[in-house]
């Protein structure tokens, strides 16, 4: 009877959200959008962030909102509030409605919590990325499954971001159209969890014909094909004692130009960001979702005026947040994993990709696996940090390598340029907080070894930081950044997490021990060689050469 009771219970739950009828208010003329957020059993719940990315509200003593409809505002929609159930629509989070032109009430029902969630986990999954079907099948046999078992080994709740590029389109190749179909695949009851979703560059529409009278503005009309699969694209939720914020930084400046883009806020997203914060306690912790880092942005290098003032926009974001407990920012992109401090000392991590190098391996062009982060958070504190690589145990956090050691394939080689008795260490995940040790033959050598200067050379040097094991597969063994068709830059990317230890005795078995900022260990003496590769050989499998997108 429990199962049949919890089931009605829930299909009431979707019939209110979807068709938003109120039994409870009568629209107020003064207004143009007004409604009531209660609970499953028709309580009010008051103190509820309400929004339609310009106007922003919050519910009274009764549960009820009004406020008036900007033209522009395509979305009513709910800072979900902590304490209760995120709010699921066909396994999709839906703390959103459209706004109709013949409605003006819009209610929304929550599920109240059986205990109080004092600490949660937070899947961060960077650039999904998903060209074909392919690509969209390897998202859906190694990508979703391993999050969902992983999630299994948790304690406590676990919710997930992605950080845009869902999906790949690029120049004349609009992949809008696999969005749906990714997002049946980021389905709750596959990711063992709700995913909510952040906007990349790659996530727009571009062709002429897409048109919206009411927003003129480019980077408006390009939003309404991914808004249509999944809502808002600047929203709020909360989950604890943390306010969680996701926010398209992508700036464009034409329709047609898909490849001309920059980090920035709006004038109005800036204005939303500050009417969204005026409401959280300042005791609270604010992390900021995005895709482009902010880390990589320099005012001093941009030269047009509009560019300049939407990325202080971006840079004004941060200091909004940084006047809140332990404030971060979570970004992709680049399909590396780096981290750094911003202004007010907010820390920037910036994720590596699902993706890897756009599905044609198993690595990111640092040498870091396919894979996604995993946070977390206790009251207002991010406690602990692992990125997951697909495919492996989350003991698998370092590559080792021999300083002459040579890389590569029928494409190209890669000899390195350090000598045998060098040895370089990729810990793919490391913090400012972390330590690295080496020992030799069980006697500690080398402590708080610190990363090595990053470089930009397309070839080995006895300066370079970068991981040629990975480069080596993914340009040497596939071809990408050799053959015509594809930029170099994409697959020998900076690493920002290289190490180098120079043994003392060449004949010593080596182990290399990092220690987190939560006090795990992890350890690794296996060194890898180029017949290592631990990769299937995607290249006969996927679509055919085009232009890429430089990434930086």
């Amino acid at each position: 009877m429990r199962k049949l009771s919890g089931f009605f219970l829930s299909l009431g739950l979707c019939l209110a959200l979807a068709t938003g009828i109120s039994s409870a208010q009568t629209p107020d003329p003064r207004f143009d959008v007004c409604g009531q957020v209660r609970d499953s059993e028709g309580h009010p719940i008051p103190g509820v962030v309400v929004s339609d990315n310009y106007s922003v509200t919050v519910t009274d003593e009764d549960g009820r909102y009004s406020f008036v409809r900007t033209p522009a505002s395509n979305w009513v929609f709910i800072s979900l509030p902590s304490g209760y159930e995120v709010p699921l629509r066909q396994d999709q989070p839906c703390f959103y409605r459209k706004l109709d032109d013949k409605r003006l009430s819009y209610d929304f029902v929550l599920e109240k919590m059986r205990k109080e969630e004092k600490a949660f986990n937070l899947f961060f999954i960077g650039d999904p990325q998903c060209q074909n079907t392919l690509h969209v099948n390897r998202l859906k046999t190694e990508g979703i499954p391993d999050v969902k078992a992983y999630s299994r080994k948790q304690k406590g709740n676990c919710y997930a971001v992605t950080l845009g590029d869902i999906a790949y389109t690029e120049g004349g190749r609009n992949t809008n159209y696999l969005l749906p179909i990714i997002r049946e695949e980021m389905a709750a009851d596959k990711a063992g969890m709700p995913v909510f979703q952040t906007v990349g560059n790659h996530d727009f529409e571009f062709a002429a014909g897409v048109v919206d009278e009411i927003n003129p503005t480019p980077a408006l009309r390009r939003n309404r094909m991914f808004e249509a699969v999944f809502g808002p694209v600047d929203y709020s939720w909360n989950r604890g004692d943390v306010h969680i914020v996701s926010m398209n930084n992508v700036r464009f400046e034409g329709l047609e130009k898909p490849g001309n883009y920059s980090a920035g806020f709006s004038d109005e997203q800036l204005e939303w960001l500050r009417r969204d914060l005026s409401y959280v306690p300042k005791d609270k912790m604010v992390l900021l979702c995005l895709h482009i880092p902010i880390s990589t942005k320099s005012l001093s290098s941009v030269k047009e005026e509009g560019k300049r003032h939407d990325m202080q926009n971006l840079f004004d974001a941060v200091e909004l947040i940084s006047g809140y407990a332990n404030p971060m920012v979570f970004s992709g992109h680049t399909h590396t994993n780096f981290k750094n401090t911003l202004s007010g000392g907010v820390r920037e991590f910036t994720v590596g990709a699902m993706s890897g190098c756009w599905w044609w391996s198993r690595n990111c062009a640092d040498g870091s696996p396919n894979g996604y982060l995993v946070c977390r958070f206790e009251g207002n504190r991010l406690v602990s940090h692992i990125y997951k690589g697909l495919g492996f145990s989350d003991r698998h956090q370092m590559r080792i390598y021999r300083g002459d050691a040579v890389f590569g394939g029928k494409f190209e080689a890669f000899p390195m340029q350090y000598g045998h008795n060098t040895l370089l260490i990729n810990v793919f995940n490391w913090d400012e907080d972390w330590k690295v040790e080496v020992y030799e033959n069980g006697r500690l050598c080398a402590s708080g070894l610190q990363p090595m200067a990053r470089d930009k050379d397309f070839v080995p040097t006895d300066r370079s930081s970068k991981d040629w094991w990975a480069i080596g597969y993914n340009v040497g063994v596939i071809g990408r950044g050799h053959a015509k068709g594809s930029r170099r830059n994409n697959y020998c990317a900076q690493c920002w997490h290289m190490f180098r230890y120079d043994v003392q005795d060449p004949s010593a078995k080596v182990k290399v021990v990092v220690t987190d900022g939560a006090g795990r260990r992890f350890s690794e003496s296996k060194i890898y060689e180029c017949d290592s590769w631990e990769n299937a050989d995607y290249s006969e499998a996927v679509a055919p050469e085009y232009e890429e997108t430089q990434i930086y």
